[in-house]
């Protein structure tokens, strides 16, 4: 597991990235957490109705999500919380490695400081840490090709 943090200076750059930019638009949200006037917390579970007929996938894209998000916590007063997990879709995990079943980020914005971790899960129980290897690399490339500076933990 991958433990990081976003260096202060970079918070502002960061956001910027994740609500107006394209760099996580990929990504499926498995679920957000929000904490404004009122707490919301979002299941990424797509409803099949809205699909395309030939469209198969379980959860939404932050491309989806990020405008509602963002409305819901712009204003004069930072949110208190925001708990976002990402996960890459079903094809992209498998080609990784085979006995991968999900590959997550997860992101979150508390007291003024964003942190983040990584996260694997496998279909099958393995001792073998090479998906979880391959995945903390491709964190690491994913922000580094976006500049997105982070502290490893």
């Amino acid at each position: 597991m991958l433990a990081f943090k976003i260096e202060d200076a970079d918070i502002k750059d960061f956001m910027d990235k994740l609500f107006r930019g394209n760099s996580f638009d990929g990504l499926e949200v498995r679920s957000i957490e929000l904490e404004t006037i009122v707490r919301y917390e979002i299941n990424g579970g797509i409803n099949k109705q809205y699909l395309k007929d030939n469209e198969e996938r379980y959860f939404a894209k932050w491309s989806e999500l990020k405008g509602i998000i963002f409305q819901l916590i712009k204003g004069k007063k930072k949110p208190k919380l925001m708990k976002i997990i990402f996960s890459l879709d079903e094809n992209a995990v498998k080609n990784i490695d085979p006995n991968a079943a999900a590959a997550f980020l997860n992101i979150s914005y508390e007291n003024n400081a964003i942190m983040g971790t990584t996260g694997t899960s496998q279909k099958n129980f393995s001792l073998d840490k090479s998906f979880d290897i391959k995945w903390e690399d491709i964190i690491k490339k994913f922000f580094k090709k976006n500049n997105i500076f982070i502290k490893e933990l």
